[in-house]
């Protein structure tokens, strides 16, 4: 039996595929812990439960094999040093960082949109704490000095991103 290929054009109702938009979020630090003692599940629970009592909200938690790391409002990073004293661990807060967001619709429907922009950030040069990606947009934790440029170098790809 042959297979028939079918082609992905728009519609007049669809939004315009490939990259629609850039935002960058500044104003976060990232929290690094590491060298939990114990059973790491168990040593993962009680430090967000640390967390949580001193109220502190988090973004983008990723667990580690020796602890965890997430994101916190830059006026919260003293607060999260406090409520994480007394448990033991390597504790590293990276300040001034921003969220750089790269809006495109159906992401990952688009073949290789994600691996052109992951190739132009690391073509940029600029650090990158953390990347991630969802349906509609890739993430991209960065220091707060590197996100206007590395906006502008993400603009290239609007236009040109589908062309292989």
């Amino acid at each position: 039996m042959e297979r028939q290929h079918t082609s992905t054009q728009e519609t007049g109702f669809e939004k315009k595929r490939g990259i629609g938009k850039i935002d960058v979020r500044t104003g976060y630090a990232q929290v690094l812990v590491s060298r939990l003692e114990g059973e790491i599940v168990q040593a993962r629970l009680r430090l967000l439960e640390a967390i949580k009592d001193a109220q502190i909200g988090i973004d983008f938690l990723k667990l580690t094999p020796s602890g965890l790391s997430c994101l916190v409002a830059e006026s919260d990073s003293e607060k999260i040093s406090q409520a994480l004293q007394g448990h033991p661990l390597r504790l590293q807060i990276h300040h001034d960082r921003s969220i750089v967001l790269v809006h495109a619709v159906n992401m990952r429907d688009e073949e290789g949109l994600i691996a052109r922009i992951v190739q132009k950030v690391i073509e940029s040069g600029a650090p990158i704490d953390h990347l991630g990606d969802m349906h509609d947009r890739v993430l991209l934790v960065v220091p707060g000095a590197h996100a206007e440029a590395l906006v502008q170098v993400l603009e290239t790809l609007k236009g040109n991103e589908l062309a292989h």
